[in-house]
């Protein structure tokens, strides 16, 4: 069932699938970007914990700096270990002892730890034994923190050191580098729609111009025809429809001549045969039998005008000849032997391929017996007809020459159009010669002709003489 309403154009088509695949590419860059990035600064926190740890496992392995003597209890190290911490607006430290938090950095820029009892509480949770990083979130902030606990000598935790950064400040750089890349993407898409439509519109120019001569083409003006725009694919399209267009033209054109000539020709004979009815004396009967041989002589001659009219009808269709690989010199054979019987004169056979070539027999016989025909039509029975086939690397060609009236070199195209003459004394409809043609045509071929005005005609049929794929 189709839509009563008008779709989306090609053009909007191809701008909304140009937009849509760019924002999903913006897109996935950007959280893949993110991603990466996201991580690398997580791994870079935990870089940073896990050096704070080393450096306080360092200052444990070491003497108590302020005697120079062994550290004298957990709670004097974890306070140096605190003290010594490089405490930042996103870094800290917290020392616990007993569970409870007791030192903090004295520095009045650092990460107010102390501040959040919700991290303390969790921190002063983390189970005892060896380092541990963990993410701890609060209502405040999330935090990365790392714990060192400091055992006793009954192997019992007496205190944590404990150092925090605020991953989710460290985070929010980059939160604002996305906001930035959000906005540039954005205006991306923007020059990406402005420029995609002008792009867009320039590509489908040649359609458009296509659709404008579709519509402007009609029955009675098939001569618009679409401009050649640039050298693309849409070009060589136009290219092929001006080429369709062409032949439309000479179809409709060859439609309408071979319509006039075809009533022309016809008018002449019901002309006659109606005059002759009018005036036919029923009661007289010679007259009757002269009229009776007379419509019987114009009904032949419309017979063989509709035969001729079917078989050029039928020329430019693909079942017109049917091919097949042919003996041309059984064809030869076979012409000369109907040639015989046409007319009681001289035949000779000048030369005789025993090639085999591809094509249709019955059609190709029937061009030659017609040239054949012309030849005993237009010479005079005393002299020869010669009739030859010859097959020279890819043309095969058969060929009959006469020493008839001749044609003048002015009319050598003329006589196989249909429905010309030449002179006006000439009997028949001027198909034999047009038939002829289009067999050869219909061979992928042409009709060659040499002729001089009183000296004679030869007449030429040139095809190719193997089918496609086939060497010489």
């Amino acid at each position: 069932m189709q839509s009563s309403g008008r779709g989306l154009s090609v053009r909007a088509r191809v701008l909304v699938s140009i937009v849509t695949l760019s924002a999903v590419g913006i897109a996935l860059t950007g959280v893949v970007a993110y991603g990466f990035i996201s991580s690398d600064v997580t791994s870079t926190i935990d870089a940073e914990l896990r050096s704070r740890a080393d450096a306080f496992y360092a200052l444990a392995g070491g003497n108590d700096p302020a005697t120079g003597l062994a550290w004298a209890d957990p709670e004097a190290l974890v306070r140096a270990g605190v003290q010594n911490a490089a405490a930042s607006e996103t870094t800290s430290a917290v020392g616990f002892v007993a569970g409870e938090p007791r030192f903090v950095p004295s520095s009045a820029t650092h990460l107010a730890l102390e501040d959040d009892a919700q991290f303390l509480a969790a921190a002063a949770s983390q189970p005892a034994g060896a380092v541990k990083l963990t993410t701890i979130a609060t209502s405040m902030a999330t935090y990365r923190s790392a714990s060192v606990p400091v055992l006793g000598t009954d192997g019992t935790t007496e205190a944590v050191f404990t150092v925090a950064t605020d991953s989710g400040a460290r985070l929010h750089e980059l939160s604002e580098l996305v906001r930035g890349f959000l906005v540039a993407a954005v205006i991306a898409l923007v020059l990406i729609v402005a420029v995609a439509w002008v792009t867009v519109g320039r590509l489908l120019v040649p359609i458009r111009l296509l659709d404008e001569a579709a519509r402007d083409i009609s029955e009675t003006d098939l001569t618009r025809r679409i401009p050649i725009v640039g050298n693309d694919d849409l070009a060589r399209l136009s290219v092929t429809v001006n080429a369709m267009l062409d032949r439309i033209e000479r179809a409709f054109a060859a439609q309408r001549n071979l319509l006039d000539d075809a009533g022309h020709e016809l008018r002449t004979p019901l002309a006659v045969m109606r005059t002759s009815l009018d005036l036919l004396e029923p009661r007289d009967s010679e007259q009757v039998e002269r009229t009776q041989a007379m419509m019987q002589d114009e009904v032949a001659l419309m017979s063989r005008l509709v035969d001729d009219l079917v078989v050029l009808a039928k020329a430019d269709r693909p079942e017109f000849v049917e091919k097949a690989d042919l003996d041309l010199g059984a064809l030869t054979d076979a012409v000369m032997r109907r040639a015989s019987a046409l007319s009681p004169r001289e035949w000779v056979l000048a030369e005789r391929s025993d090639a085999s070539i591809y094509a249709d027999a019955q059609r190709l016989q029937q061009a030659w017996m017609q040239l054949v025909a012309n030849a005993v039509k237009f010479s005079d029975d005393q002299t020869p007809i010669i009739v030859g086939s010859t097959v020279d690397g890819e043309w095969a060609r058969i060929s009959v020459r006469d020493r008839g009236l001749g044609i003048a070199e002015e009319d050598h195209a003329r006589v196989l159009e249909r429905f010309q003459r030449v002179g006006d004394d000439n009997e028949g409809a001027g198909l034999g010669l047009p038939i002829v043609a289009a067999i050869a045509l219909a061979h992928g071929g042409r009709v060659d002709v040499e002729s001089v005005l009183g000296e004679g005609s030869t007449f030429t049929i040139v095809i190719p003489a193997h089918g496609p794929g086939e060497s010489p």
